[in-house]
């Protein structure tokens, strides 16, 4: 009795489908790996099934497919090219494709040649092996890589891979895409990356009010249109933010109509009441000025000052060039001031939204970054998210409703369960990689939560107008 074939990748004995890449660069794989984790191929095994070969060619182990990739002349990447081929498992109609040997021991310059290999090899489970030299070296890796899949509609089984080589890279990593956010939001869609695409996008939206136009057009018209829309919800979260700020009176100022209130019950704070008239008028000028949400920050030197209150703004010597106008005792003087301390720290909750930082490099290590970085970028801001994409049914997994139920499947009764599961698919497949979710999560939260200290005096403390 002959020895059964050998089942080694890349050639694999008993494989149905013989894939050539180049003169000495081919693959022997199986068509059932192939269709679970290709839609190209798993089309053409659908639509045009290969032949079912005689006995003498199953005794060679011969293939029911073959494809030959072409490259075309004018740069373009390729594409593959099938080859009919007869019972016998002879190819009846040529492909006339002129095969290229392999350059530097099958290592093209552009890394094509070896990307075959690393895609397949996933299709195997097996891990592919980047140049993690530089970044420069695992992009150039990866991004010949997701090219392959792109011919062959495989985008969705080499995510976690270009993702995990990227990550590697840490800092580096995001760095780049702090550098060139328009280049990696591109790449981050290509891969359908979560991490890279969101990164991208957040720094993208914080500098709205500075990139050139000619830099926007960079990016396809339909990230462009997101990234438009995810610009006004942080134009109008900032709006809401200052309409609250303007509105906002310290607790303790509140009268109850029932304690009937008179001139003397106000005159214990005026203090607070010239802070907040003081306040409100360097407030209403920074709008004017257009150092808040219109700033080419974006606010964030304003907002940062709200956020850190104490000297940050408002501090001395604009006091002292208040008292010229309005001058007062050294006591009152002290007392104004202290009043406009507590002003500014019930103001600092109302920024703390605007001031979170949802990149990995934060502000304090990376001073170049002069934009809020508080967008929340979420699933349905992915332009490959598909909201009437079906979801995977759990109907037929097996319900529980404790823990002793297991106990009556037995062994036997498990592998006849397996066994019809493996006959009713077609026998085994290839097995899919895992994947990371990746979505970046954010608070359900309205602009503006309720906060039990605070005044609801013609501005509520959800921005919404109230009558007097």
């Amino acid at each position: 009795m002959a020895a059964p074939p050998k089942s080694t990748f890349p050639h694999f004995g008993d494989g149905d489908v013989l894939i050539i890449i180049s003169t000495t660069q081919y693959y022997k794989l199986h068509s059932q790996v192939l269709s679970a984790h290709s839609s190209y191929f798993a089309d053409h095994f659908t639509t045009n099934p290969g032949p079912r070969l005689n006995a003498a060619a199953r005794r060679e182990n011969l293939p029911a497919y073959r494809f030959e990739f072409k490259r075309p002349t004018d740069g373009s990447f390729g594409e593959f090219v099938r080859a009919e081929i007869n019972e016998a498992g002879r190819v009846i109609s040529p492909t006339n494709i002129a095969m290229m040997p392999d350059i530097d021991n099958g290592k093209t310059p552009d890394n094509t040649n070896r990307a075959w290999d690393w895609l397949f090899g996933v299709f195997y489970n097996r891990d592919p092996v980047f140049d993690d030299t530089s970044l420069a070296t695992v992009l150039s890796c990866v991004v010949s890589l997701i090219e392959c899949a792109e011919a062959i509609d495989s985008i969705e089984h080499v995510r976690d891979v270009v993702d995990l080589a990227l990550m590697r890279q840490d800092n580096v990593l995001w760095t780049s895409i702090l550098g060139n956010p328009h280049v990696w939001i591109e790449l981050g869609r290509r891969v359908r990356s979560p991490a890279i695409y969101s990164e991208a996008a957040i720094h993208l939206v914080g500098q709205r009010n500075t990139i050139p136009d000619e830099e926007k057009n960079r990016i396809s018209a339909d990230i462009r249109e997101i990234l438009d829309r995810k610009a006004n919800d942080l134009s109008l979260r900032k709006e809401a933010t200052e309409l609250r700020i303007l509105g906002h009176y310290p607790e303790f100022m509140r009268r109850a109509a029932a304690d009937k209130p008179g001139r003397p019950t106000y005159g214990n704070d005026i203090y607070m009441w010239m802070a907040v008239c003081f306040f409100r008028q360097w407030f209403a000028q920074s709008i004017s000025d257009d150092r808040t949400r219109r700033a080419p920050d974006g606010g964030l030197c304003f907002y940062g000052a709200l956020a850190e209150g104490g000297s940050a703004y408002l501090s001395h010597p604009d006091f002292q060039e208040f008292h010229k106008y309005f001058p007062m005792s050294m006591k009152a003087c002290q007392l104004l001031e202290a009043n406009m301390g507590v002003l500014k720290e019930d103001i600092k909750r109302f920024v703390d939204e605007l001031m979170v930082e949802k990149t990995h490099l934060k502000r304090d290590e990376h001073l170049d970054i002069a934009w809020l970085t508080c967008s929340n970028i979420e699933k349905e801001d992915f332009p490959w998210y598909d909201a009437n994409a079906p979801k995977k049914s759990t109907d037929a997994l097996p319900n529980y409703d404790n823990l002793d139920d297991e106990a009556i499947m037995d062994e036997n009764a498990m592998a006849q369960a397996l066994a019809e599961a493996s006959a009713e698919h077609g026998g085994p497949r290839g097995k899919k990689r895992g994947r990371n979710s990746g979505e970046i999560s954010a608070s359900g939260s309205e602009y503006f939560p309720e906060t039990p200290n605070s005044n609801g005096m013609f501005v509520s403390e959800a921005g919404d107008a109230m009558e007097e």
